[in-house]
């Protein structure tokens, strides 16, 4: 009886070594993310981006005016493509996804659907690229401050990020 019990807590002790030694996908995290401060609704016309030129001082702007870009990495640590599929935040009155594309000397910003990101991979939401944009703040995004940010993903769900706001490196 003994010798059994003693037979089992072994195997038990193997299986459970073996099962912590095997990695676990741990799914789609988002690394680095940040926004730009409150713009006037004037886009750089390199980068597509908004301009870096806050709200101070720009009489009869109002937020509904303005815009903001949010940029990240999205790593996907699972062995699926999974993709992303949309935006929200309580920061503005519409977020969405976009693209910005050359089109001969002028950027235009495009709205995309979706984006697919790679199994066990990274992709890259940073300035003249992809980024999230938000349109009609319901805040004005100073620096310092932080928002949050919903991303939500076709196999993963919804990721819930807290977003600061700052200057691009």
């Amino acid at each position: 009886m003994i010798r059994r019990l003693l037979g089992f807590l072994s195997i038990l002790l193997v299986l459970t070594a073996c099962a912590a030694a095997t990695p676990v996908a741990s799914g789609v995290h988002v690394e680095n993310a940040y926004a730009l401060p409150t713009v006037a609704n004037q886009m750089n016309e390199v980068t597509g981006t908004p301009d870096n030129q806050g709200m101070s001082g720009m009489p009869g702007m109002s937020l509904s005016d303005s815009t903001s870009a949010v940029y990240f990495v999205i790593v996907n640590d699972t062995s699926e493509v999974d993709t992303l599929i949309g935006a929200s935040s309580d920061a503005a009155s519409q977020t969405t996804l976009h693209e910005t594309r050359m089109n001969g000397d002028v950027a235009e910003m495009v709205p995309v659907n979706s984006v697919d990101i790679p199994a066990h991979g990274r992709f890259e939401f940073k300035p003249g690229g992809y980024h999230v944009m938000l349109v009609g703040l319901t805040r004005d995004l100073k620096e310092g401050n932080t928002f949050k940010l919903s991303l939500k993903f076709e196999k993963n769900g919804t990721i819930t990020l807290e977003v600061p706001v700052r200057q691009e490196k």
